[in-house]
């Protein structure tokens, strides 16, 4: 009898115990596990834990932070079509948020990558609808059965829909995501094969003791893209300027125009500062060759005497420019000022120590 009273209280401490540990999550709590899934990189599991958190959420003003957190757990799992939905959500609820409205800046950034987002869905669409659509038979008796759930398929738009933009979740306190948390490149996406810019405008040049009035400028910078981190993208390739240079021979009176024409080997580095904004550093090292002085009267080289072809020099140049990307792929940009510096060549002017360029340009950038 002891011994039957001992297994009933036995058997009745487990059971209160197991019923202890067995009382239902609190909103928190799924906060915290998916915040744990989305570290580790299981974003399907996170956007679950967020999703019945929010479904458990009392506080009003904590709802938006799991419907965003939903959208970037689903964004970092590729998974475009349902982050898109929880993206617009989140704005919609934010709306309603009249004390602490979300910032224009990051409206306009969620925006964009629901745009992204939407575009990445139809590029799935597309690519789904594509024949065959059936399964392969496993031999000559074997019937293909068709199917209605293709395999799923990597995303293959733009960086937003993977990992490398604003990839942290956002807290409960009813606020905006950190801004200085993590912030996308400069054109809201990060490059992958292709970087190009073309610019245009003036430069004032500097030869001895002449006098080059202002003149038209061009170059064109195409080169790879690296991205060393999601806000620091390093260019590697080449850069070619070309400014022409009118002057009168002295000998035929006529007008002349010469040219100066570079090719260098240029390493451009780009730092988002803030969303759709950047900042770009260039610096080139190549050839500079200046033409059109052949004929005899020209005023740059010695005693006039004209030349057998080019000349060619040595040439180095730094610029700093400001970038904002108006697309993924476009970005308008500025260069408020660029240097280039060249020895000068045997043949020219005693008084022509080097060839100086200053230059302020106004240009475009594509990137894929």
């Amino acid at each position: 009898m002891k011994r039957t009273v001992k297994s009933v209280v036995l058997c009745a401490g487990v059971l209160w115990s197991a019923l202890a540990f067995a009382e239902p999550k609190s909103a928190d709590d799924w906060y915290k596990e998916a915040e744990t899934q989305y570290n580790l990189g299981n974003f399907d599991k996170a956007a679950d834990a967020f999703k019945q958190g929010y479904a458990l959420e009392s506080v009003d003003s904590k709802k938006p932070a799991y419907l965003y957190n939903v959208a970037q757990a689903y964004r970092q799992g590729k998974k475009c079509k349902d982050a898109g939905f929880f993206y617009k959500r989140y704005l919609s609820l934010r709306e309603q948020d009249t004390a602490k409205p979300l910032k224009p800046e990051k409206r306009a950034e969620i925006e964009g990558w629901i745009a992204e987002l939407a575009e990445c869905e139809k590029s799935q669409d597309s690519i789904a609808k594509k024949t065959p659509d059936t399964t392969v038979p496993l031999g000559p008796t074997t019937k293909a059965t068709p199917t209605t759930t293709p395999t799923p398929i990597k995303p293959t738009t733009t960086a937003h829909v993977e990992t490398g933009t604003n990839t942290t979740t956002e807290p409960l306190d009813g606020g905006d995501v950190d801004d200085d948390a993590v912030h996308t490149s400069a054109t809201g996406a990060a490059p992958k094969l292709l970087s190009a810019r073309f610019t245009g405008g003036v430069a004032k040049i500097s030869a001895g003791g002449l006098t080059v009035p202002v003149e038209p400028t061009f170059d064109l910078f195409v080169g790879y893209p690296i991205a060393v981190s999601p806000a620091l993208t390093i260019d590697v390739g080449g850069n070619f300027t070309f400014t022409p240079v009118p002057y009168t021979n002295a000998a035929t009176m006529q007008k002349k125009t010469g040219t100066l024409i570079s090719a260098l080997a240029d390493v451009g580095a780009t730092y988002a500062v803030a969303p759709k904004f950047g900042i770009r550093a260039d610096v080139g090292l190549g050839v500079l060759a200046f033409g059109g002085i052949s004929d005899p009267g020209n005023p740059f080289t010695q005693m006039g005497a004209g030349t057998t072809g080019s000349l060619a020099m040595f040439a180095v140049r730094a610029g700093v420019s400001a970038d904002y990307a108006v697309s993924p792929n476009v970005v308008v940009t500025v260069t408020p000022i660029a240097f280039t510096y060249s020895p000068a060549k045997s043949g020219l002017r005693d008084d022509i120590k080097s060839l100086t360029r200053f230059d302020f340009m106004l240009g475009l950038g594509y990137r894929m």
